[in-house]
């Protein structure tokens, strides 16, 4: 029997849990071993406290982020927060410092402002929520300063693609829920959701769309003349990701990136090709095949792959062939049927043979040569 994931809980929310035992320390005079936080839904949590004290002027508490069975880069970090009263500042006002390890926010799109400390909507919400409660409960006036920090973010931040979305110099205070779901599309999508948006808030008029790091470097050489943020990750997700490009609108030209293997279950109306979710569907692929009109000896070796890269094996790949150029265009199909308008234009990749470029003028081989011209059609 499959074990069911365990969940875990957002920087967000041991950010304010850190935030919220360091005010209490302070206000109280009592070293909070653990704290409640409220999440945006209600629901109360406990938190084990790390490193709560009094400090300098204040106070400072630190929580390890507990990501559960998600591969969070964060998980099992210090997340800190230090607080310090503020009677100038008008009563219940939180300002947000940036400590060590905290990115800053340099490109507009995320939902906070330029130069401010990288700690997103809902957990500025969700700390500044906790601060009000307790100054209220111990009646005080005035605001609080708090300083959220993750000693090593710095470093870790670079195995991230922080700097993308125009996060510089650490990580992101990060969530919506409060909680981690393992694998989850929600969380997924919000970050694709941020990257879209800081794209074209930052002046992009063309996305290249591909699963990740390594198709998009595969493709870099043909769009050298756009920015990084112009460049999106669907990881599997390429329907929910086209259908959020299209909810944002604005972009002249979108192009689609996608490797042989997962062409073959996108030209199925696949719109998730994670292989947890699409099989290797060798009837299809034979099916393909045969319509595109080959013999029956292709078809029946078309039947039999092990490993659908070895289909350039068996026919040359090339825009010439007419099983990749019905394969590309049923793809871009796809696409269309989840980003309807605007021009699309979606590139078959086969690593070590090529690429196949589809648009609304035919399909032909591509060449890193073309960057040039492929600039003066799209622009």
């Amino acid at each position: 029997m499959k074990r069911e994931l365990r969940r875990g809980y957002t920087t967000g929310a041991c950010a304010t849990a850190a935030a919220t035992a360091a005010l209490r320390t302070l206000l109280s005079g009592a070293q909070q071993d653990t704290v409640v936080v409220t999440l945006p839904d209600g629901e109360e949590v406990w938190f084990r406290t790390e490193c709560c004290g009094l400090h300098g002027d204040g106070a400072k508490s630190c929580v390890r982020k507990d990501a559960g069975d998600d591969p969070d880069v964060t998980n099992g970090m210090l997340v800190c927060g230090e607080v310090v009263l503020d009677a100038s500042l008008p009563d219940g006002h939180v300002v947000f410092l940036k400590g060590e390890g905290i990115g800053e926010v340099t490109l507009p799109g995320l939902g906070v402002e330029v130069g401010e400390p990288a700690i997103n909507p809902v957990p500025r919400a969700m700390i500044g929520s906790a601060v009000r409660g307790l100054l209220v409960q111990y009646g005080v006036r005035g605001g609080v300063r708090v300083t959220v920090s993750v000693p090593g973010g710095e470093a870790l931040a670079r195995k991230t693609l922080n700097g993308r979305v125009g996060v510089r110099g650490g990580l992101s205070i990060i969530g919506t829920s409060g909680r981690v779901i393992p694998y989850s599309e929600e969380a997924f999508l919000d970050s694709t959701a941020r990257m879209v948006q800081v794209a074209r808030q930052s002046g992009a008029r063309e996305l290249v769309v591909t699963a990740g790091i390594r198709s998009e470097k595969l493709l870099k050489p043909f769009f050298s003349f756009l920015p990084d943020t112009a460049f999106i990750h669907y990881g599997n997700r390429i329907g929910s990701t086209l259908e959020l490009i299209g909810e944002e609108n604005g972009f002249s030209r979108v192009t689609v990136g996608v490797m042989l293997a997962k062409a073959t279950k996108l030209a199925q109306g696949e719109h998730d090709l994670s292989s947890r979710n699409v099989d290797l569907n060798r009837d299809f692929i034979a099916g393909l095949v045969r319509d595109a009109g080959y013999g029956e000896e292709l078809v029946h070796r078309a039947g039999r792959l092990e490993l659908v890269r070895a289909l350039v094996d068996i026919i040359p790949f090339g825009s010439a062939e007419p099983f990749y150029r019905e394969l590309a265009v049923s793809c871009r199909n796809v696409c269309r049927s989840c980003l309807p308008s605007g021009n699309l234009t979606f590139v078959l990749i086969a690593i070590d043979s090529g690429f196949i470029r589809c648009d609304e003028h035919g399909c032909r081989d591509m060449h890193p040569q073309e960057s040039f011209s492929i600039k003066k059609q799209t622009s």
